[in-house]
């Protein structure tokens, strides 16, 4: 479908509920949850995130930079229970978006049980309600918007906690990244034609194919989110491997085994990779070029891994819309998901 992607027009009429306005929100939206109020007792050691969906795809970026630059143990939860380090000495920040996730209050019951240190992150429903009745600190987000469309509000509110409960600075390096995302999200507008928009580029390279997105450790929340984004908006199959790990089995499969004529590699290169991990992703990309695997290299732009992972996430999510266009699919509704928790009750 040459052009397809240019005809604005021919966008809105798919994107009938809006998801590309709810995604180029995200800068906005960061700015105003990093102004979040919350009062967080200083004196806990340890650090728990529990969520699951896009509620937690903040919780992955706020992890992973606080493993790199703080000695606090911390961990994303996506499950029932708790792991069984938890205690009275422990942050438990439990993010659901639409405050009624079963899986996230069944967390939040086990916290109670275990004296932890409980703040909450949601826009409403149950969630809401007990942190009120139980006078446990909670931000409460804008609602009105599918989860996952949601980021911005859910990491800026996160990293208001941990900033108010003197864990890590972080909330300062998101707020000064702002005038680059901005700058990321305007180079990829529909307004941009495909000649110079890499996300429109990237969907037509990957359209009627089954990605397989590859990165390295430090950015692997820009990776996850690439895949969940594919699946969601784009209503496709797309699975995601970390290096150095994907090295040690996934290659295999890739060049030992049958050749597949619908998957497609994707490496996302940051710029802040450096040393042995920088060999590594050359060496992977090298072996996949050799056997003519074709793999799509997309290079993150950005100063630090943080803003690697924030500006590749912002790369996925127009990816993940403009594929849905020339699927001709509304990204916004999610009905499996729906009918799943129906079945669940």
């Amino acid at each position: 479908m040459p052009g397809m992607l240019d005809d604005e027009k021919a966008l809105d009429e798919i994107d009938v509920s809006g998801m590309l306005r709810q995604m180029t929100d995200l800068p906005a939206q960061l700015e105003s949850s990093l102004s979040s109020k919350i009062i967080v007792g200083p004196g806990a050691n340890r650090l728990c995130l529990c969520g699951l969906g896009g509620s937690a795809m903040g919780a992955d970026v706020l992890s992973d930079h606080m493993q790199r630059t703080t000695g606090i143990v911390t961990e994303v939860v996506r499950d029932v229970s708790l792991p069984g380090w938890v205690d009275a000495d422990t942050l438990v920040v439990l993010m659901s978006y639409s405050g009624n996730t079963r899986e996230t209050l069944a967390m939040y019951d086990e916290a109670r049980r275990r004296d932890a240190r409980i703040v909450t992150i949601t826009s409403g429903g149950r969630l809401l309600k007990l942190s009120e009745e139980n006078r446990h600190p909670h931000v409460k987000v804008p609602s009105g918007i599918q989860p996952r469309a949601a980021l911005g509000h859910l990491l800026g509110a996160a990293a208001s906690v941990v900033g108010a409960a003197g864990m890590s600075s972080v909330g300062n390096d998101l707020r000064d990244m702002l005038p680059a995302l901005r700058e990321e999200v305007a180079s990829l507008a529909p307004g941009n034609p495909e000649s110079t928009n890499l996300a429109k580029q990237l969907a037509t390279q990957l359209h009627d194919r089954v990605p397989f997105i590859y990165s390295s450790r430090e950015t692997r929340p820009a990776g996850r989110r690439w895949q969940t984004q594919i699946n969601e908006n784009s209503k496709m199959l797309c699975l995601y491997g970390e290096l150095p790990e994907a090295d040690h089995n996934q290659v295999v499969g890739w060049v030992d085994g049958e050749r597949s004529k619908v998957a497609r590699p994707v490496f996302l290169r940051a710029a802040s990779d450096r040393g042995m991990i920088a060999d590594i992703v050359r060496a992977t990309i090298s072996i996949f070029e050799d056997f003519g695997l074709e793999p799509v290299i997309v290079d993150l732009k950005g100063r630090t891994p943080l803003e690697n992972v924030m500006r590749g996430m912002i790369l996925g999510d127009h990816v993940s819309y403009y594929l849905a266009m020339l699927k001709g699919v509304d990204p916004t509704p999610v009905s499996s998901i729906s009918e799943l928790k129906k079945r669940l009750g």
